[in-house]
């Protein structure tokens, strides 16, 4: 089944859009995150850690949904074999590597930092440094599917 080019065209729109939305609230959340835990001493953490989790419900789960998407339609719309094309099937597992990581570390973490006080400022600092570490990690794989999915290797 091959798309019209005016579909194909708006799919890529759509795609490069989710792309933007969702590797940037990821890059930018790390670095935000970061300036606010170093002042939670006169910030309330747990605001920080509430900002996180809505925008990653609307700017990572939204703009990888809005990704996988759009990109599968793209993929069968120009009739390439989606698991056998290999730089497609590459991008799919960057991204689920960092799904796993996300579900799995990163938002129990974050559910953590929700209900710690701080009074607990040993812990946060314990929750903080895994979620960062975990979540600058989750980035490679990230741009390893941004790679292939511009880079195209055969």
């Amino acid at each position: 089944m091959t798309l019209p080019d005016e579909a194909l065209r708006a799919l890529k729109v759509a795609h490069v859009l989710a792309a933007v939305l969702f590797l940037g609230n990821v890059i930018v959340t790390g670095v935000w995150s970061a300036i606010l835990f170093q002042r939670r001493a006169v910030v309330d953490f747990r605001i920080t850690a509430r900002v996180i989790v809505i925008t990653d419900w609307i700017f990572t789960v939204g703009g990888a949904a809005l990704l996988v998407s759009s990109g599968l339609a793209i993929a069968i719309g120009r009739g390439y074999p989606v698991w056998q094309t290999r730089w497609i099937r590459e991008a799919i597992m960057g991204l689920g590597i960092a799904t796993v990581l996300w579900l799995v570390l990163l938002v129990p973490a974050q559910r953590a930092m929700l209900r710690l006080t701080p009074a607990d400022d040993d812990e946060l600092q314990r929750v903080y440094r895994r979620w960062n570490v975990v979540g600058w990690i989750a980035v490679g794989p990230i741009l390893w599917s941004l790679w292939s999915m511009t880079w195209k290797p055969v």
